[in-house]
């Protein structure tokens, strides 16, 4: 006889086969017993080093993508095998996350005693610095500018509190409901990558449901372009995606967001400076392009963008 809700876990890999084992093994240890854990691996065959299910664990399911089809399309692919088994909850852990013992539990006791969210999520912590705080739930505000609660503070220092509702949690942890999946259906495909998340809590919260943050519960985030210029993918599709992002949910004008976007704009400019000023004109560049994307209302993935930068 089963004992508790169902879960399956979904970790989207690409390229970094050493992060995903550390997550899987982190997720293996886990408290709660009945947990699916389901890798898609989204790594080109040309880029692959090794067969990834050779390192893992026999019981660990892994469906070979074969593309990088992005980080939305992948957890996609998860979502859509996992619900074929009838589970209660599906699970979206970042493959260079470390989850504590406790978290799935602590997530699954948030759900449980609060039945009308449909998303849970937890507090991030930094894994290169594991007592700062990355996340505390996200909050947006004006035409669609997102900001991390408490980040960069001491995580013994702010309290925890009771259940707490959030404009939207990230993908590092995000647990979501299988009746709010089968009211909303599945990640937007649109963003490639980044924003799909935040895109689904509110399509979450205009359907009714509620998207919380799970007290005590604690994820680690191992960032690894931290005190490095910003990659060039990440900048690209932040600034598109943002554009998109704000004029589907706020029907924002390109000049507000812009002008939103450009304290971002300028902190990268400042990162990419510091630590690779020969790149600053290339990046530049990659600026430019993505808010004319933003503007044309380009979607999905964009090979082109990592060519700019001189490796």
């Amino acid at each position: 006889m089963r004992i508790g809700p169902r879960i399956a876990t979904v970790v989207v890999n690409y390229r970094n086969d050493d992060d995903t084992v550390r997550c899987l093994t982190s997720l293996q240890a886990s408290e709660h017993a009945d947990q699916r854990i389901i890798v898609v691996d989204n790594t080109e065959p040309e880029h692959s080093d090794a067969v990834l299910a050779d390192l893992l664990d026999p019981a660990v399911e892994v469906i070979t993508v074969g593309d990088n089809v992005g980080f939305a399309a992948g957890c996609n692919i998860g979502i859509q095998a996992a619900l074929r088994t009838g589970v209660d909850f599906v699970w979206l852990v970042n493959p260079d996350a470390v989850v504590g013992q406790e978290t799935l539990g602590r997530l699954l006791a948030t759900a449980a005693d609060e039945p009308d969210a449909g998303i849970v999520g937890c507090r991030i912590l930094d894994g290169g610095h594991p007592a700062r705080i990355l996340f505390n739930g996200g909050v947006i505000t004006g035409a669609g500018s997102t900001f991390h609660a408490n980040a960069g503070e001491f995580d013994p220092a702010v309290p925890d509190g009771t259940v707490r509702d959030v404009d939207y949690v990230t993908g590092a942890c995000f647990l979501i409901r299988r009746d709010t999946l089968h009211q909303i259906g599945l990640l937007s495909e649109d963003y490639f990558l980044y924003y799909e998340e935040t895109d689904y809590c509110l399509r979450a919260q205009r359907a009714g449901w509620r998207t919380v943050l799970a007290p005590r519960a604690r994820t680690w985030h191992y960032k690894r372009s931290a005190g490095k210029p910003p990659p060039p993918h990440y900048v690209y599709y932040m600034c598109r995606n943002r554009v998109h992002f704000s004029r589907r949910f706020f029907a924002a004008a390109i000049a507000e967001i812009e002008v939103e976007l450009a304290p971002f704009i300028s902190g990268w400019r400042k990162q990419v400076a510091t630590h690779a000023p020969e790149l600053v004109d290339a990046y530049e560049k990659i600026i430019d392009i993505a808010l004319a994307d933003g503007r044309e209302g380009r979607l999905g993935r964009r090979d082109d963008i990592s060519d700019l930068v001189p490796s």
